[in-house]
């Protein structure tokens, strides 16, 4: 018997037990090492990063001041109300395998081999484009394309001595940058709103100017009339806000790791509402308020896409306010902010794929855990994905092949975000179904089990019609079409495979495991 199974059977008995797990031969097992306030600031900053300091200039130009600001507003509500239906399964039962595990458990074993697998290649190939753009965001200082090389193997050594170390010390190295980027985004937001009032050197007093010109883009791909061009530039801002969140829901990961799992994850999951208020909102807010979506260095930095400072609407709001010095500073943070998302991503693809070495649907050597709580054939095995990095360093095609397998982890997130809300209604249905009530659960939310189904709907509907632009096109952008809309086949064929070669079956309500397997203190061992 493993010992995994005895700390279900121990926990499923409803009796008050203490730890007394077995240990197996090589002792492998997962440390509950990260703290707190380490889990709380993860989450707070998690994957922040290029998606507020340079992807919010696109939302601006593309849906106005308002369209931008309405955007991120309903998407973030969106995933808060996911993130919230994610922390009352994860609060319910921390031991079990995040949001693969509840969806093996509560739906089918084929959607959670495809929610797996899907979240492991979204998160693998997310790892190397993080790096890439952190080299890239050095060019800001050092033109030399030449050394471009040397800056994503310098990156790559980093962010894997710190996965190799241990899940203590990568907490603690995440604290640190997630402290960085708060402080950073906060300072910026007292910035603007300094700059709007006309604080700044010039004391131009701009108030609301630019959202009494034109508070949508009348003008989006020249599409007549205004009403429309206006409805469709704040359903782009959709897409771009839905990527910018993306990642969130990599917080399920470290939920096996986490010390004291119930308290931490549901401070952690609380504290996402305040990210979304605070981080985004109010900066998109005074972003749309500084600076006119028709400012034409906004509009030469969307078009050259630098993904330096240079392509930030902080940066131009700076300029355009003659103030000094603070671009290199916002440059500074967004590389240490694109190298902490790559050692975020490099974390939950190889925490993913040990997960799913644990379900039986992966390799077994994939669960195996060193000594200081690493699965270190997991982590190899991701790291040999980051590698692709140096394809960005190659000829024109190779570059190519790079962004492409980049886009087509753009839709990760939703999809998941569609399993995890489903994943929630069939788990709310079958605790009903066998007499379970609401009221047992450690952390709960009013707006609960409703709001999964308004996530499942309203993510289905922006997945359908994200790629809407490339039918704008002309000619036709059949490769932008294909990146937009590959993840859904992909995912098809996961699910769809697995059922047909293992014969699963849906899980029924009345037979459904809606038990916690959680003991105190407990950790939870490889099975293999």
């Amino acid at each position: 018997m493993s010992d995994y199974d005895v700390e279900k059977k121990a926990s499923s008995s409803g009796d008050v037990v203490t730890e007394s797990v077995v240990h197996n031969g090589d002792d492998g097992h997962m440390h509950r090492s990260l703290k707190g306030r380490q889990v709380s600031m993860i989450a707070i900053a998690g994957t922040l990063g290029t998606g507020l300091f340079l992807g919010s200039g696109k939302a601006l130009s593309e849906g106005g001041p308002v369209g931008a600001l309405l955007g991120y507003l309903l998407v973030g509500l969106l995933v808060g109300l996911m993130m919230y239906a994610l922390g009352e399964m994860m609060v319910w039962d921390p031991s079990a395998g995040g949001f693969i595990e509840f969806s093996h458990r509560y739906v089918d074993a084929a959607q959670g081999f495809a929610m797996g697998w899907q979240f492991w290649f979204q998160a693998v190939m997310t790892c190397p484009t993080e790096i890439v753009a952190a080299s890239i965001v050095i060019e800001f200082w050092d033109q030399n394309a030449n050394h471009k090389a040397i800056y994503i193997a310098v990156m790559l050594i980093g962010i894997l001595l710190v996965n190799f170390a241990g899940v203590k010390y990568f907490g603690e190295f995440e604290f640190w940058f997630a402290t960085l980027k708060i402080v950073t985004a906060i300072g910026l937001v007292i910035l603007l709103l300094v700059i709007d009032l006309g604080g700044g050197p010039t004391h131009d007093r701009i108030g609301f100017r630019y959202w009494k010109q034109e508070p949508f883009n009348n003008g989006f791909f020249s599409v007549v009339p205004a009403s429309k061009a206006r409805f469709l530039g704040f359903w782009a801002v959709l897409t771009q806000a839905a990527f910018s969140y993306g990642g969130m829901e990599g917080l399920a990961m470290i939920c096996l790791e986490a010390a004291n799992p119930r308290v931490s994850m549901r401070t952690a999951v609380r504290a996402i509402f305040y990210r979304i208020v605070l981080l985004y909102v109010f900066a998109l807010l005074l972003i749309g308020m500084c600076l006119s979506q028709t400012d034409p260095n906004l509009l030469q930095a969307n078009a050259l896409s630098t993904g330096t400072a240079a392509e930030s609407p902080f940066v131009i709001i700076i300029d355009n306010a003659k103030i000094k010095v603070l671009p290199h500073i916002i440059n500074a943070v967004v590389l240490t902010s694109a190298f902490s998302a790559g050692n975020e991503f490099l974390y939950s693809s190889s925490r993913s794929l040990f997960m799913l070495a644990q379900q039986g649907q992966a390799p077994r050597i994939l669960a195996r855990v060193n000594s200081r709580g690493v699965p270190v054939p997991a982590l190899l095995v991701c790291a040999l994905f980051a590698c692709l990095g140096f394809l960005a360093c190659g000829k024109a095609g190779a570059n190519d092949a790079f962004n492409w397998f980049s886009n087509i982890t753009t839709l990760g997130s939703m999809i998941t975000w569609c399993g995890i809300a489903f994943a929630h209604i069939r788990w709310n249905k079958g605790m009903k179904a066998q007499g379970l009530s609401r009221s047992e659960l450690p952390f709960s939310s009013f707006l609960m089990p409703w709001g999964a189904y308004v996530v499942l709907i309203s993510f289905i509907i922006i997945i359908f019609f994200n790629g809407f632009t490339t039918f704008m096109s002309h000619p036709f952008d059949y490769q932008s079409f294909i990146s937009a809309y590959v993840n859904i086949p992909f995912f098809a064929v996961l699910f769809v495979g697995w059922k047909i070669a293992k014969k699963t079956r849906w899980v029924s309500y009345e037979e459904m495991d809606c038990s916690t397997h959680y003991v105190e203190d407990s950790v939870v061992y490889s099975k293999y």
